[in-house]
């Protein structure tokens, strides 16, 4: 009788264990995955601050269609960006103020995708030409070789503030204050007070003559690295420049060098996925 008891506890022993790993599996598989899923949910909702400013730009597939709306597929599978550093003004609150942006990129355009919490939208060109950097907009730094130095009135770089009206602006090399529309391609749609900028820009190296109509733009390569930095200029109805939020922690005196100086900007490091 004590093997048969032996036997049998040893049998219900197995079963037990069985019953318990199998179970063990169901739970594992069930509560694995849910948070996958929350996990998927919260990372398209994570917005990565870099204080350094370096970013990666990710190659397109299909063609991006620059119509203020970004529906492509590269827009939902890569990460979203901070643009958030206080660059000039006071703090502000996330209703009035918040920024994010991402970076995608074929061969003939990096592409942004800007996404801007403005509680009011004050028109870039409300005050004329001459007063562009009052207004509110979208100011995008690219130096295409990264080599660094003053751009302030030549082409070693560009400051291309995008306008509400879809204007590119920056300085000539006459200090005058000109339009580079051909450069940069741009589309607004609103939903609320939520504001979704779509740009598709041509890299030009310092070689670009604005005098003529032929510049050739360069063609963008896997692991190509650019100098690049982007921010908004928020403006409340106050006829100035409040607020000044940017990319990178820092952006040289007073982090008001990006217009003058391309040795402060971040930089873009163009992948595949």
């Amino acid at each position: 009788m004590g093997d048969k008891r032996k036997a049998f506890l040893k049998l219900l022993l197995m079963f037990l264990l069985m019953t318990s790993c199998k179970k063990s599996k169901e739970e594992v598989k069930i509560t694995n995955d849910l948070p996958k899923k929350e996990v998927v949910k919260k990372a398209k909702e994570i917005v990565i601050s870099k204080e350094n400013g370096d970013f990666k730009a990710y190659k397109t597939q299909e063609k991006i269609i620059v119509d203020g709306i970004g529906e492509e597929r590269i827009w939902n599978d890569i990460p979203w960006y901070g643009m958030n550093y206080i660059w000039m003004g006071d703090p502000v609150s996330s209703s009035d103020y918040q920024g994010k942006f991402k970076l995608a990129w074929d061969e003939e355009y990096l592409y942004i995708l800007v996404e801007v919490v403005d509680d009011y939208l004050n028109e870039t060109l409300a005050n004329g030409k001459d007063n562009y950097w009052k207004g509110d907009y979208v100011e995008v730094f690219i130096d295409e070789d990264k080599s660094g130095g003053n751009h302030k009135f030549n082409h070693q770089a560009f400051a291309y503030h995008v306008s509400t009206e879809g204007h590119a602006i920056d300085k000539s090399t006459t200090e005058e204050t000109i339009f580079f529309d051909d450069h940069v391609e741009v589309k607004k749609s609103q939903e609320g007070n939520k504001y979704l900028w779509e740009m598709a820009i041509k890299l030009y190296d310092n070689t670009f003559d604005e005098k003529l109509k032929n510049n050739i733009p360069l063609k963008i390569t896997d692991n190509k690295l650019i100098g690049f930095s982007i921010a908004y200029g928020d403006n409340d109805g106050n006829n100035r420049r409040e607020n000044f939020m940017g990319s990178k922690k820092y952006h040289g005196n007073n982090n008001d060098d990006g217009y003058i100086n391309s040795d402060v900007f971040g930089s873009v490091l163009f992948v595949e996925k």
